[in-house]
């Protein structure tokens, strides 16, 4: 042993013995149920986080619901309440008059309409809605309206056509004598050449022509040379000198020979064997037939010749356009050959029958064609302008729609003459028995006791109602105003400031930009020109609501305003 071992060898007990730390008694291990309760209380800890933090958000989202339940359950019972909250009463004039009591309508003095909360409010006849809009809704859909007015509208109708032949001055030259004819000689030997009225066209041989031209000169020798009779009954018997000839001259006159060409045989006094056929117009010969030493029969058409100083222009116009137009009316062409120019005239004709494979009607009206410019075959654009006002649709309707006169001279109209409320425009009776009131002299009809004051307050803008209409003007309303659903049209009129109705219309065509309205508005009357479709759409959302005046949010505010007076209303 070396002498470190025996220096540190009796100390490094001790030393290890006080270097080494004291142990307590020993811990018993855990077991298995202790380590799956342990496991379970970290789990059930997170898990009350968890539906802490759930329960929380729950209450924020549904606070309202949660709040509306309690009122509920905390309101004091109340019997009397409970049958008042069934009902309500409303002003069927203005929707925005809703109580829960009955009464008078504070703008109009009507008493109020009672009717179950929710229930869908009986509208008049025409409107399919109604909806109010507070001043901040409208600004934010951007709802602007304009006044509607009469204004000078045409239907325009753009076509195709084409140049066709004047039938009135088309003429066939056929062959007239009896039995077979031959051809001697052609004076016109291709289609297109031009030839005058009394012109050959070709020299006719016809024995039966020649044997007629015979009897005419032997005739008129017979009653040359023979003495005339001196008796009545000689004369009956022998008949007059002149007789024979004029018999003879009747029988060229009908196989074709003009009166011109049979003095020049009886002046001659020799009968040729060729007779000359003879053109009955001017114009152009459109169709050649025959050509020398052919022989033709009786009714054998040999030429057709047309007259092209005059033509007609053929339009096709469909049967949903044709309506409008009529006799008379101003009608221009363009043709490709002589582009910027244009063809006017007047319809001279509609066809009284459509054709079945095109479904069109044909339209026709002439034009003057002294140089020739315009050929048969031309196809043709064809405009034709109808004033909207003179279309068939609208002279029913005007006929229809009151008095042709002015107001002031119907002084004594009765409520049938006048038909509808210059303030409302409903018809007189829709509200019960019609109110009248002095205006300018004249009785005036309206629907109710509320019409008249505003009917003096302003007698120039709801008179003008009752006005006829301007000359070749029809009332219009802008296109984007109209909402069209598939079966009907519908307009939003504005008849309080925010409250818009739904009111179905009866359009014409469009034209433009704008439709010409038959039946539904008035002059005078605001519509929805912009967001119009943003006010349907809110119809459709909330049907109920908008049946009833409005989403439940605005009733109180109508209610708040309701004393106001309105700028219009509409039953």
């Amino acid at each position: 042993m070396s002498w470190e071992a025996n220096v540190q060898g009796p100390d490094a007990a001790p030393v290890e013995a006080s270097a080494r730390p004291p142990h307590g008694p020993s811990e018993p291990p855990l077991t298995r149920w202790q380590k799956f309760r342990m496991v379970v209380k970290v789990v059930e800890l997170r898990l009350r986080f968890v539906a802490l933090m759930a329960a929380t958000g729950l209450v924020f989202g549904y606070w309202d619901t949660i709040w509306n339940h309690y009122e509920k359950w905390t309101r004091p019972a109340a019997s009397a309440h409970t049958a008042a909250s069934d009902v309500e009463y409303y002003c069927p004039m203005h929707p925005t008059v809703i109580q829960p009591q009955p009464g008078s309508c504070p703008i109009c003095g009507m008493p109020l309409s009672k009717r179950k909360v929710g229930e869908k409010e009986n509208l008049p006849a025409g409107v399919v809605s109604r909806l109010a809009l507070g001043p901040m809704r409208v600004v934010q859909a951007g709802i602007q309206t304009s006044e509607i007015a009469y204004a000078p509208l045409s239907e325009a109708i753009t076509t195709v056509g084409s140049v066709t032949y004047d039938e009135r001055r088309l003429a066939r030259i056929s062959s007239k004598t009896r039995g077979m004819s031959r051809i001697e000689k052609l004076y016109v030997n291709f289609n297109g050449d031009s030839v005058k009225a009394g012109e050959p066209l070709a020299e006719l041989y016809s024995p039966e022509l020649y044997q007629a031209i015979q009897e005419l000169l032997l005739a008129q020798r017979s009653a040359r040379e023979r003495p005339p009779a001196q008796s009545a009954i000689g004369r009956s018997l022998l008949g007059s000198e002149g007789e024979m000839v004029r018999l003879a001259r009747e029988k060229l006159s009908r196989w074709g020979i003009t009166a011109q060409q049979v003095d020049q045989i009886l002046g001659g006094g020799k009968a040729g064997y060729n007779v000359p056929i003879l053109s009955p117009i001017s114009g152009v010969v459109t169709r050649k037939n025959v050509v020398e030493g052919q022989y033709v029969a009786e009714g054998d058409a040999l030429f057709e010749v047309a007259d092209l100083s005059h033509v007609w222009v053929q339009a096709q116009v469909y049967e949903d356009q044709f309506s409008a137009l009529k006799v008379g009316q101003a009608v221009e062409a363009r043709v490709e050959a002589y582009p910027g120019e244009i063809f006017r005239g007047k319809i001279a004709f509609i066809a009284p029958a459509l054709n079945p494979a095109t479904r069109t009607v044909d339209v026709r009206y002439d034009l003057e064609n002294a140089d020739y410019r315009l050929r048969p075959g031309m196809f043709a654009t064809v405009r034709l302008n109808t004033p909207v006002a003179d279309t068939p649709a609208f002279r029913s309707r005007l006929a229809a729609s009151g008095p042709k006169e002015p107001h002031a001279r119907h002084a004594s109209l009765t409520a049938a003459e006048q038909k509808i409320c210059p303030v409302t425009t409903l018809k007189l009776g829709a509200m019960g028995e019609p109110v009248p009131a002095e205006v300018e002299g004249g009785k005036i009809w309206t629907c109710c006791e509320a019409c008249p004051p505003k009917l003096k307050a302003e007698p120039a803008k709801y008179l003008a109602r009752l006005a006829p209409t301007p000359k070749d003007e029809v009332l219009t309303v802008p296109e984007s105003s109209v909402i069209d659903t598939g079966t009907k049209k519908l307009v939003y009129v504005e008849t309080e400031p925010g409250v818009f109705e739904g009111r179905e219309v009866v359009l014409g065509p469009v034209s433009g930009d704008v439709y010409p309205v038959l039946e539904g508005l008035a002059p005078g009357e605001r519509v929805a020109t912009a967001g119009s479709f943003l006010i349907d759409a809110e119809n459709r959302l909330n049907p109920k609501s908008a049946a009833k005046g409005g989403p439940p949010a605005l009733r109180g505010q109508a209610n708040r305003s309701a004393a106001a007076p309105a700028a219009a209303h509409r039953h």
